[in-house]
């Protein structure tokens, strides 16, 4: 695998976003013998991203290449799939195209990822950017990528960070791979909102022995367009994230609350099941002593009705069972390969069955 950082921005109809975002990449502070390159991954756009990304690309001047892929099948999992497949380069930096890069995270990546051969896949400190000024209850909320993932640089105790600015190790990827991982979700395609590819690739690696890193350093700017910042989008993406969560939720159980077997993982089903419910009612009672359409209220609204699709999620725990039998089988697959069995916490009971 050769030593170097692949930049990729995987998009979707970004023809308007992508100039800013190339031209960060493009201001780029990279040392002389750290190797990278720009691989942009045309997700079956309708309009011009992928010569808009060629033209603004030949305008810097430039001696580091940039590629351009067309990834016919619509889902960000299937562009990031693609994009292990072309890049070149060990450490793979998701940039995703309304992400603008301070001028030393290529290098600053670089070095972290080269230092700590155990970091899987790498986050950093996103800071919101908004295209028009957001009301106030469209902020607060947390639904957007942004801010600090653990309370200081090192590893991250939830295993897992937000896909924008994440940089991951195409060793490790590709040796899940050549264990049987294959992704259950399509993350976000097109224009449904439903997400968590980001999440299902941490939840992997770190099941794979390897560790979630946050760094304080790897400061970026997330552009906000204005229609993220209205009620109906934000009503879809509360709708439509959880259902993610028929594979997220198989993984977080198994590696948060070691659960292996049919009854743990139900106390694990019941545990977040009862946490929801008692935040839901909290936030109930907080929005009754609220005052009606002030904007605290309308933030409340919509926290409590992301819980409300989230408990709502888990009416799929049979299929949710299943995907846990999924993660079980790739576990033992790991353990077979022997890929990392000094620094895995999770792989601890070596031998077990799933239950079909």
């Amino acid at each position: 695998m050769r030593l170097g950082i692949s930049v990729v921005i995987c998009s979707y109809n970004g023809a308007a976003l992508l100039p800013d975002t190339l031209r960060h990449v493009a201001q780029q502070q990279v040392q002389p013998g750290i190797d990278w390159e720009v691989v942009v991954i045309d997700n079956a756009s309708t309009d011009a991203t992928s010569e808009v990304a060629l033209a603004e690309w030949a305008t810097y001047g430039t001696t580091t290449p940039l590629h351009v892929f067309f990834e016919p099948k619509q889902g960000l999992t299937h562009a990031r799939e693609l994009a292990f497949k072309k890049s070149k380069y060990e450490f793979v930096l998701f940039c995703d195209d309304d992400n603008w890069l301070h001028p030393a995270y290529i290098a600053t990546a670089y070095h972290i990822m080269a230092q700590h051969p155990n970091i899987g896949i790498l986050g950093g400190h996103g800071t919101l950017i908004f295209e028009e000024q957001p009301p106030a209850w469209a902020l607060g909320h947390g639904f957007y990528a942004n801010g600090a993932q653990a309370p200081a640089s090192g590893k991250v105790p939830s295993y897992y960070v937000y896909g924008a600015g994440c940089v991951a190790r195409r060793s490790a990827y590709n040796k899940l791979m050549h264990c049987g991982f294959r992704p259950m979700l399509t993350d976000r395609a097109g224009g449904r909102l439903s997400s968590g590819g980001d999440y299902e690739l941490c939840y992997a690696f770190a099941l794979a022995g390897y560790d979630m890193w946050y760094d304080s350093r790897l400061t970026f700017q997330h552009f906000m367009p204005a229609v993220r910042t209205k009620w109906a989008y934000l009503q879809q993406f509360i709708k439509e994230g959880p259902q993610c969560y028929e594979v997220i939720m198989p993984y977080r159980i198994r590696i948060s609350r070691g659960a292996h077997t049919h009854l743990t993982f139900y106390l694990g089903v019941f545990y977040i099941l009862l946490s929801y419910t008692a935040k839901a009612l909290g936030l109930y009672l907080r929005r009754l002593h609220t005052p009606k359409r002030s904007d605290e209220s309308k933030r409340l609204s919509l926290k409590l009705t992301s819980l409300t699709y989230k408990i709502l999620a888990f009416r799929g725990h049979r299929v949710m069972y299943r995907n846990f039998g999924t993660v079980l089988q790739l576990e033992q697959r790991l353990l077979k390969a022997n890929e990392k069995p000094s620094a895995s916490r999770f792989l601890k009971k070596a031998g077990i069955e799933f239950p079909l």
